[in-house]
């Protein structure tokens, strides 16, 4: 089973574990989404919300626009981290940019992967955003 899915599917429920009562004491605790995709891939990834750690140290993150963007999308990664995170828009050409880190810029054609993989060595919150549409597709936090 794909760690991302269940990753996805563990914020979900804890996102309506969290919605759903009103505090009880028997409320359902909240799902770890890490656990959940360590248990799915064997032990050897983790998950922050859809961000994913694979066995060589980097956190993956993947956005495809329209699908799964947007400026409430956020994701988190400790400092330090190496980080590669893939932007694919299968729509149309466009041309991402991850300010902070000035990376990015250069236009790719419709379904082409963009992939910045970089050290997440200053702590902040960058936007990854289309410079095409001016759209803010994700925000990173480094902590």
């Amino acid at each position: 089973m794909n760690p991302r899915r269940v990753a996805a599917a563990a914020l979900a429920a804890s996102a309506l574990a969290a919605c759903s009562g009103g505090g009880s004491a028997d409320a359902p605790a909240a799902v770890d989404a890490t656990e959940m995709a360590e248990s799915a891939s064997g032990g050897d990834a983790t998950s922050n919300g859809s961000a994913t750690t694979v066995s060589d140290g980097a956190v993956e993150i993947s956005v495809e626009v329209g699908v799964d963007s947007g400026p409430d999308r956020i994701e988190e990664v400790a400092l330090g981290s190496l980080v590669r995170i893939t932007v694919t828009n299968e729509d149309e050409d466009d041309e991402v940019h991850l300010h902070g880190y000035d990376l990015g810029g250069d236009e790719v054609e419709a379904g082409e992967p963009t992939v910045f993989e970089f050290e997440a060595s200053t702590a902040g919150e960058f936007e990854v955003e289309s410079h095409v549409t001016g759209e803010v597709l994700m925000i990173l936090v480094v902590r």
